[in-house]
Protein backbone atom coordinates (compact mmCIF):
# COMPACT_ATOMS: atom_id res chain seq x y z
CA UNK A 1 0.00 0.00 0.00
CA UNK A 2 1.18 3.54 -0.69
CA UNK A 3 2.84 5.95 2.03
CA UNK A 4 0.04 8.20 2.74
CA UNK A 5 2.62 11.32 2.36
CA UNK A 6 3.44 10.02 -0.82
CA UNK A 7 0.50 9.73 -2.33
CA UNK A 8 -0.77 13.02 -0.89
CA UNK A 9 2.62 14.75 -2.28
CA UNK A 10 2.16 13.08 -5.84
CA UNK A 11 -1.87 14.75 -6.05
CA UNK A 12 -0.11 18.16 -4.93
CA UNK A 13 2.07 17.98 -7.28
CA UNK A 14 -0.22 17.12 -10.14
CA UNK A 15 -3.72 18.97 -9.20
CA UNK A 16 -4.18 21.90 -10.93
CA UNK A 17 -6.13 25.19 -9.54
CA UNK A 18 -9.13 24.05 -11.10
CA UNK A 19 -9.32 21.31 -8.65
CA UNK A 20 -12.11 20.94 -6.15
CA UNK A 21 -12.95 18.52 -2.75
CA UNK A 22 -14.82 16.22 -4.94
CA UNK A 23 -12.74 16.45 -8.39
CA UNK A 24 -8.93 16.28 -9.05
CA UNK A 25 -8.09 18.02 -12.33
CA UNK A 26 -4.89 18.36 -14.03
CA UNK A 27 -3.14 20.39 -16.76
CA UNK A 28 -0.80 17.53 -17.48
CA UNK A 29 -0.81 16.35 -20.97
CA UNK A 30 1.04 13.40 -22.21
CA UNK A 31 1.55 15.56 -25.70
CA UNK A 32 1.91 18.45 -24.52
CA UNK A 33 4.99 16.87 -22.16
CA UNK A 34 6.63 14.99 -24.75
CA UNK A 35 6.62 18.42 -26.71
CA UNK A 36 8.26 19.94 -23.69
CA UNK A 37 10.83 17.55 -23.38
CA UNK A 38 11.78 17.88 -26.82
CA UNK A 39 12.00 22.02 -26.76
CA UNK A 40 13.86 21.52 -23.32
CA UNK A 41 16.56 18.53 -25.23
CA UNK A 42 16.90 21.71 -28.02
CA UNK A 43 17.59 24.40 -25.86
CA UNK A 44 20.28 22.46 -23.95
CA UNK A 45 22.08 21.70 -27.60
CA UNK A 46 21.44 25.11 -28.41
CA UNK A 47 23.14 26.47 -25.64
CA UNK A 48 25.94 23.89 -25.87
CA UNK A 49 27.01 24.71 -29.14
CA UNK A 50 27.18 28.85 -27.53
CA UNK A 51 29.16 27.38 -25.09
CA UNK A 52 31.52 25.94 -28.05
CA UNK A 53 30.64 22.37 -27.35
CA UNK A 54 29.85 19.62 -29.16
CA UNK A 55 26.25 17.50 -28.70
CA UNK A 56 24.69 14.55 -28.26
CA UNK A 57 20.52 13.92 -28.39
CA UNK A 58 18.98 10.48 -27.78
CA UNK A 59 18.02 8.28 -30.78
CA UNK A 60 14.38 8.66 -29.33
CA UNK A 61 14.30 12.28 -29.50
CA UNK A 62 16.13 13.08 -32.96
CA UNK A 63 13.01 12.71 -34.86
CA UNK A 64 10.89 14.53 -32.65
CA UNK A 65 9.64 18.05 -34.30
CA UNK A 66 11.57 21.10 -32.81
CA UNK A 67 10.87 24.72 -34.19
CA UNK A 68 9.68 23.20 -37.28
CA UNK A 69 12.35 20.36 -37.79
CA UNK A 70 13.61 17.62 -36.83
CA UNK A 71 15.46 17.92 -33.02
CA UNK A 72 18.46 15.87 -34.53
CA UNK A 73 18.85 18.36 -37.55
CA UNK A 74 20.36 20.75 -35.06
CA UNK A 75 23.07 18.28 -34.89
CA UNK A 76 26.51 17.92 -37.42
CA UNK A 77 27.20 15.33 -39.92
CA UNK A 78 30.53 15.05 -37.07
CA UNK A 79 27.99 14.96 -34.10
CA UNK A 80 26.04 12.70 -35.78
CA UNK A 81 28.18 10.10 -36.77
CA UNK A 82 29.79 10.08 -33.14
CA UNK A 83 30.80 6.82 -31.44
CA UNK A 84 29.72 8.08 -27.85
CA UNK A 85 31.21 5.29 -25.72
CA UNK A 86 34.96 7.15 -27.13
CA UNK A 87 33.34 10.34 -25.51
CA UNK A 88 32.19 8.46 -21.95
CA UNK A 89 32.75 5.31 -20.66
CA UNK A 90 29.72 2.54 -20.77
CA UNK A 91 27.36 0.73 -22.91
CA UNK A 92 26.31 2.49 -26.39
CA UNK A 93 22.70 1.73 -26.15
CA UNK A 94 22.69 3.45 -22.56
CA UNK A 95 24.54 6.22 -23.82
CA UNK A 96 22.94 6.93 -26.74
CA UNK A 97 19.77 6.89 -24.28
CA UNK A 98 20.74 10.25 -22.55
CA UNK A 99 18.36 12.88 -23.53
CA UNK A 100 21.18 15.20 -24.19
CA UNK A 101 25.54 14.93 -23.58
CA UNK A 102 27.46 18.08 -23.86
CA UNK A 103 30.98 16.87 -24.72
CA UNK A 104 34.77 17.94 -25.97
CA UNK A 105 36.71 14.86 -26.27
CA UNK A 106 39.31 13.67 -23.60
CA UNK A 107 38.75 17.05 -21.94
CA UNK A 108 35.03 17.10 -20.33
CA UNK A 109 32.01 15.27 -20.71
CA UNK A 110 28.03 16.55 -19.22
CA UNK A 111 25.04 14.01 -19.05
CA UNK A 112 21.65 15.89 -19.16
CA UNK A 113 18.48 13.84 -18.26
CA UNK A 114 15.14 15.74 -18.32
CA UNK A 115 12.62 14.40 -16.28
CA UNK A 116 8.75 15.90 -16.46
CA UNK A 117 7.85 13.55 -13.81
CA UNK A 118 9.61 12.86 -10.58
CA UNK A 119 10.14 8.94 -11.24
CA UNK A 120 13.76 9.13 -10.17
CA UNK A 121 14.70 5.45 -9.88
CA UNK A 122 15.54 4.56 -13.56
CA UNK A 123 17.79 7.38 -14.04
CA UNK A 124 19.37 7.29 -10.80
CA UNK A 125 19.65 4.10 -9.74
CA UNK A 126 19.28 1.72 -12.49
CA UNK A 127 21.30 3.97 -15.52
CA UNK A 128 23.86 5.90 -13.54
CA UNK A 129 25.72 2.46 -12.66
CA UNK A 130 26.02 1.54 -16.56
CA UNK A 131 28.00 4.83 -16.92
CA UNK A 132 31.25 4.87 -14.88
CA UNK A 133 32.27 7.35 -12.87
CA UNK A 134 35.13 9.58 -14.42
CA UNK A 135 36.61 13.13 -13.39
CA UNK A 136 35.69 14.46 -16.85
CA UNK A 137 31.94 13.14 -16.18
CA UNK A 138 29.28 15.86 -14.47
CA UNK A 139 25.70 15.07 -14.36
CA UNK A 140 22.84 17.08 -14.91
CA UNK A 141 19.15 16.49 -14.00
CA UNK A 142 16.39 19.08 -15.42
CA UNK A 143 12.73 19.16 -13.37
CA UNK A 144 9.85 20.94 -14.16
CA UNK A 145 8.99 23.80 -11.09
CA UNK A 146 5.95 22.01 -10.50
CA UNK A 147 7.95 18.74 -9.76
CA UNK A 148 10.06 20.16 -7.55
CA UNK A 149 8.62 19.96 -3.83
CA UNK A 150 7.47 16.28 -5.09
CA UNK A 151 11.34 15.43 -5.94
CA UNK A 152 12.56 17.34 -2.95
CA UNK A 153 9.63 14.88 -0.60
CA UNK A 154 11.41 11.46 -2.53
CA UNK A 155 15.05 12.58 -1.80
CA UNK A 156 14.35 13.37 2.00
CA UNK A 157 12.35 9.95 2.61
CA UNK A 158 14.67 8.31 -0.29
CA UNK A 159 18.72 7.44 1.29
CA UNK A 160 19.58 5.80 -1.87
CA UNK A 161 18.47 8.44 -4.01
CA UNK A 162 20.19 10.79 -2.25
CA UNK A 163 23.44 8.58 -1.75
CA UNK A 164 23.24 8.26 -5.91
CA UNK A 165 22.36 12.28 -6.15
CA UNK A 166 25.54 12.71 -4.28
CA UNK A 167 28.17 9.68 -5.08
CA UNK A 168 27.53 10.59 -9.32
CA UNK A 169 28.07 13.88 -9.09
CA UNK A 170 24.12 14.72 -9.94
CA UNK A 171 23.44 18.58 -10.13
CA UNK A 172 19.37 19.52 -10.36
CA UNK A 173 18.54 22.36 -12.81
CA UNK A 174 14.85 23.64 -12.71
CA UNK A 175 13.14 23.90 -16.41
CA UNK A 176 12.27 27.46 -16.34
CA UNK A 177 15.84 28.46 -14.58
CA UNK A 178 16.94 26.46 -18.02
CA UNK A 179 15.25 28.61 -20.44
CA UNK A 180 16.13 31.82 -18.44
CA UNK A 181 19.73 31.05 -18.94
CA UNK A 182 19.39 30.55 -22.58
CA UNK A 183 17.99 33.45 -22.85
CA UNK A 184 20.76 35.36 -21.97
CA UNK A 185 22.59 36.99 -24.35
CA UNK A 186 26.32 34.76 -24.69
CA UNK A 187 27.41 31.81 -22.90
CA UNK A 188 29.54 30.51 -20.35
CA UNK A 189 29.66 27.76 -18.10
CA UNK A 190 30.14 29.71 -14.90
CA UNK A 191 26.58 30.79 -15.32
CA UNK A 192 25.44 27.20 -14.72
CA UNK A 193 26.28 27.55 -10.68
CA UNK A 194 23.82 29.94 -9.57
CA UNK A 195 21.07 28.79 -10.69
CA UNK A 196 21.78 25.01 -9.77
CA UNK A 197 19.92 22.76 -7.12
CA UNK A 198 16.26 22.91 -5.35
CA UNK A 199 16.67 26.09 -3.93
CA UNK A 200 19.63 27.97 -6.60
CA UNK A 201 21.35 31.15 -5.44
CA UNK A 202 19.60 32.84 -8.28
CA UNK A 203 16.38 32.43 -6.11
CA UNK A 204 18.04 33.45 -2.95
CA UNK A 205 19.22 36.90 -4.11
CA UNK A 206 16.33 38.99 -4.15
CA UNK A 207 15.97 37.98 0.29
CA UNK A 208 16.79 41.12 2.49
CA UNK A 209 19.70 40.16 4.68
CA UNK A 210 18.50 39.78 8.58
CA UNK A 211 18.76 42.74 10.66
CA UNK A 212 20.04 40.78 13.89
CA UNK A 213 23.18 37.75 13.49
Amino acid sequence: TPDEALVRACLDSYRSRASTPDLLRTHDQLQARYAEHTELAGLLVEYGHRLGLRCSVARQEQKRPYQGAPLGSLLSETEQRAYLPLISKGPVEVLEAVDVIWYLRNRATFLFEVEWTAMLGDVLLKRVPRIPDDEQLVRFLVVLPERVELVRFKLERSPLLRRALEAHNWHILKADHLRALVAREGADLDRLAPYLGLDPEIERQGEQLPLFD
